[in-house]
This record gives C-alpha cells, sequence and structure tokens, in this order.
C-alpha cells in the first residue's frame, strides 16, 4: 500500500486535509496534475472558523501576516453611494475575527510549508488521474504515466471538473444559478495613491452589476457581469479591462495581474462518498461567490472528514462511519449555496424598476440581519440544545493563581480532538466514561471555572460559560471540527453523553 489516503489536487483543501491527516501521523500521498502550484490568485475570503482550522494547524500567526481583517460588507447605488452596510466586526464565536481577506497564492505558501512539515506526506506534482479502481481494502489509481498507486481511501479534491467525481460516476444536482463574470485583479503601483474602496462592496446597478474590494490589503479585485451582448473574448482585453477600472484606478496606479471570465455556478454532489472515495472542496460543491464561503466550505470539508478517516484508519471507529461524511456535510454546504444565490439573485438584477425596487427595500430595512451560520446535517444528538451548530472556542488561563499566567484560546491548551467541556465537577460515572474515551478516540476534559479539582480551569471572560447558561446546559461535547456533538442539562446526564458517542460514530 502506497499511502493510507491518496489525495488528487494540490489547491487549499487537498492541502489543508493533507496536513490535518499528515499531523496526526497518517502516510498521505499528493497528485496534483500541474507541473506546480497555481500561482494567480482565486478565493480572497475566509471567515473565523477556518482560521481556527489553521490554528489547529499551528499555522495561525502565519496566516495573520499574510490576511487582513475584513470590516464591512457594502451593497452600494450605481453611482457608488452607500445603501446598506453589514458590519463584519461582531464576536465571533471562535475566538478569532469574523473574516479575513487574503491573497490564495500567499495562503497556500503557509499550507504547503505545514504539508511539508509532516514527514508522512508526499506531494507529487505532474501527476495526473485517469483511473480508478475499487477493490477490497484499497483503491487503485492509475496516472497518466502509467504508474498505479494504491491507498485505503481516496479523496478528489481536484475542483469544479473533477477527474475523481467523473470516474467514480457521481452525479451533481444544478441549484439554479449561473452566470459568467469579468474578474481582475490588481496590485497598486509603488507611490500609487490609496484607492477609497470599501473592504467588500456589491455594486447594484442593473446596467451592468459589479463587485470591488480588497485583497489583503495589498491587492484590489473588480468582478463585472456579463450581460446580454458581450463577448466574453473581447471582455478580457486589456484596452476593455482599462475601460472597465478607469472610474477607480488608471494604469499607472495599478498593475493588472489577473484577467479572467468565471463562469458561477451553483451545483453540488448527490454524495460526497463512493466506498473509499470520497469527494472535498469544489470537486463536491460549486457556489456563487456572494457569500465568500467557497474556499471556506472546502476546508470544513477537509476539517470533517480528517476526523472521521482518522478513527476509520487507528481502528476506532467501524469504516460506516465516512457515510456520516455526505450527511454533515452536504445540507451544510447546500445552505450556503441557496444563500448565496439569493444574495446573487439581488446583486444579479438587471430589470432598472426591479432594481431600484430592491434598492429601495434595502435601505428601508431597520435590522440588520445575523451572521449566516448554518449547522451541519448529521453527526450530532438531535433534539439538545446546540447540537450541530458551531461551539465557541473560549480563553482558558493557564495557571490557575489570580497573579499568574496567561489567558489563550483553548484549542491551543488542550489540542485538537473531542472536547467536554463542563461547569460542573464530574461524578464517579462520568470520570470512567472520560478514563474510556481518552484512551479509545483521545477525548480531552476540561471543567471551566472549577479551579480546585483535576481538570479544572479558569475562563476569561464568559465566552463559554455564558453560552451554556443561556442554553441551559451544564456541559456540551464537541467534535475536532468544532461543532456540537450534545448537550447535557444536568450533571447525572454528561456519562450518558459520552456513551452516545459510540454508536453515533461506529466505533468499535
Amino acid at each position: 500500500m502506497d499511502a493510507d489516503v491518496l489525495i488528487i489536487g494540490y489547491g487549499p483543501v487537498g492541502q489543508t486535509l493533507a496536513a490535518l491527516l499528515g499531523t496526526s501521523g497518517h502516510r498521505v500521498l499528493v497528485c496534483e496534475r500541474r507541473v506546480g502550484r497555481y500561482e494567480t490568485p482565486r478565493a480572497g475570503h475566509f471567515d473565523h472558523e477556518i482560521m481556527r482550522v489553521f490554528q489547529s494547524l499551528g499555522i495561525a500567526d502565519e496566516v495573520r501576516r499574510i490576511a487582513e481583517p475584513a470590516r464591512v460588507y457594502e451593497f452600494l447605488d450605481p453611482d457608488g453611494g452607500v445603501i446598506s452596510r453589514l458590519p463584519r466586526e461582531w464576536a465571533a464565536p471562535s475566538g478569532w475575527d469574523a473574516s479575513y481577506h487574503f491573497s490564495q497564492p500567499e495562503l497556500e505558501d503557509v499550507l504547503d510549508a505545514a504539508v511539508r512539515g509532516a514527514p508522512t506526506v508526499d506531494v507529487r506534482f505532474g501527476a495526473e488521474l485517469v483511473g480508478l479502481r475499487q477493490e477490497a481494502g484499497h483503491v487503485a489509481a492509475t496516472l497518466a504515466d502509467g504508474d498505479v498507486v494504491t491507498a485505503r481511501h481516496v479523496v478528489g479534491a481536484d475542483g469544479a471538473n473533477s477527474a475523481v467525481r467523473a470516474l467514480c460516476g457521481i452525479p451533481t444536482e444544478d441549484l439554479g444559478f449561473r452566470g459568467d463574470w469579468l474578474v481582475v485583479d490588481v496590485r497598486p503601483r509603488p507611490g500609487a495613491p490609496a484607492l477609497d474602496i470599501p473592504d467588500t462592496g456589491q455594486v447594484l446597478d442593473p446596467a451592468r452589476p459589479n463587485h470591488m474590494g480588497r485583497v489583503a490589503q495589498r491587492y484590489f479585485r473588480w468582478e463585472f457581469m456579463l450581460v446580454e451582448g458581450d463577448d466574453p473574448t473581447e471582455m478580457v482585453k486589456p484596452e476593455r479591462v482599462r475601460e472597465l477600472l478607469g472610474p477607480w484606478i488608471g494604469p499607472r496606479d495599478g498593475e493588472v495581474i489577473r484577467q479572467t471570465v468565471y463562469e458561477f455556478r451553483s451545483l453540488v454532489a448527490d454524495t460526497f462518498r463512493d466506498r473509499s472515495v470520497l469527494l472535498a472542496g469544489d470537486a463536491a460543491h460549486v457556489m456563487p461567490p456572494f457569500l465568500g464561503q467557497g474556499m471556506s466550505s472546502g476546508i470544513r470539508d477537509a476539517a470533517t472528514l480528517s476526523w472521521m478517516l482518522d478513527l476509520v484508519l487507528t481502528g476506532a471507529a467501524d469504516p460506516e462511519l465516512l457515510d456520516l461524511y455526505t450527511r454533515s456535510r452536504r445540507p451544510q454546504v447546500v445552505d450556503y449555496i441557496e444563500e448565496s444565490v439569493r444574495v446573487g439573485t439581488v446583486v444579479c438584477e438587471t430589470d432598472p424598476v426591479r432594481a431600484a425596487r430592491r434598492r429601495a427595500e434595502m435601505r428601508s430595512a431597520t435590522e440588520l440581519p445575523p451572521p449566516f451560520e448554518p449547522p451541519v446535517g448529521a453527526g450530532f444528538q438531535d433534539g439538545q440544545p446546540l447540537a450541530g451548530h458551531l461551539a465557541v472556542q473560549p480563553f482558558l488561563r493557564t495557571s490557575t493563581t489570580a497573579s499568574g499566567g496567561k489567558s489563550e484560546r483553548s484549542d491551543d491548551v488542550l489540542g485538537r480532538g473531542f472536547t467536554l467541556f463542563s461547569l460542573v465537577a464530574p461524578d464517579a460515572e462520568t470520570t470512567a466514561a472520560v478514563s474510556e474515551f481518552e484512551r479509545a478516540i483521545g477525548l480531552r476534559s476540561v471543567v471551566v471555572g472549577a479551579e480546585g479539582i483535576p481538570g479544572g480551569v479558569r475562563e476569561e471572560g464568559e465566552a463559554l460559560s455564558g453560552w451554556l447558561r443561556e442554553s441551559g446546559v451544564v456541559a456540551v461535547l464537541v467534535r475536532p471540527d468544532f461543532y456540537v456533538f450534545g448537550t447535557a442539562a444536568e450533571p447525572s446526564e454528561v456519562a450518558g453523553l459520552l456513551a452516545s458517542l459510540r454508536p453515533a460514530l461506529s466505533l468499535v
């Protein structure tokens, strides 16, 4: 067997999955059909949940050096006036800023270093997949050069035109949005005057809907919808691009580093698993860019798939656990796609009357919508408060003395894995259950606010304790991908909550 897991594709999703599995000690082979990394910008936004994934890889400080917090999302009139402003500085539960802008090649540099730091991961460029054969206990993958590699599992992270998905014959569902947009990235020239454009601005112009925004404060991006009569080949010509950019920036002030026409679509695979082959990222789902959740959703796939594969590869869980992957990820992905389509429908309106009506409705709105963070679809205890939703990451004190120690994010204190947070001291049954799952799956357990007992720590603030009390529970069990598995309303229910893990996760 050449690897435990063969990953096809070395974009951010494949990189993240390779790093997560590699840091867990699994043998990973990555095959990328390109002869090198793709060095032009594409994705430009991720959120606090994704920064928490990067934190789990130990690269958050490196990512912060190349990413800038995004502060506001604005909807603009055709003349540039602000219709509605959505702040992005709300209190995100993951312990990080709510949103970030970045340049994808710079992020891939950081992720590549994390992958290279895992000695059990091998990356091969110029290795194109042309065939897959699933056999008992492994998958044989044929490459274009005739080489055949074998692995216990194969993950297709090879983009919207996924060879893995095609070779497995997995159909996709079209959720009804399609549009061609010209995307232009610009690098300001040294000494150029500062541009007065928003972090993210959607211009609701029925003549030509467009978008502008910053990419890590060092680059700018404009996107222009193609309307009736536009020829895509003409739209990417330098003179046409400069004409469109003219109202904001001229050739003396900015260098165009990319101009291309993308077809925005809304697709989701019917399943993310075919026996020992799985899909992640754009291979499993494609969404319009209006929420900035395409890459983030793919990295969520990697975060979920990594812990499921880890349990299966170590023998802690039966392979049927992987059936949970589609049921957990697909419904949330569909929610993100449908919300992206909803926003896109507003942005892309070309009828002047309907566009004016929508602008007026947005101006008259008195309340801002809450942050859109749908739950996962499965892998939690139904009917329990918070179950399936993203968990809070509290700040904990590393010392119990009032004057000593420092405040750190809980993942940095506790490490990666299933985590039981409790507000109450464990009884004998709970203590026994914790010990059992520490051995079985590396469970981490901590009592917040109880300094005089084993496992007791102080919380800085009340992000976690307040969240639990408001929900009427005394304990929460969090999955390694930061989603709540279940809660306990009473101390006597905690042992039962832990016991429910075994059937839910197909633990052996």
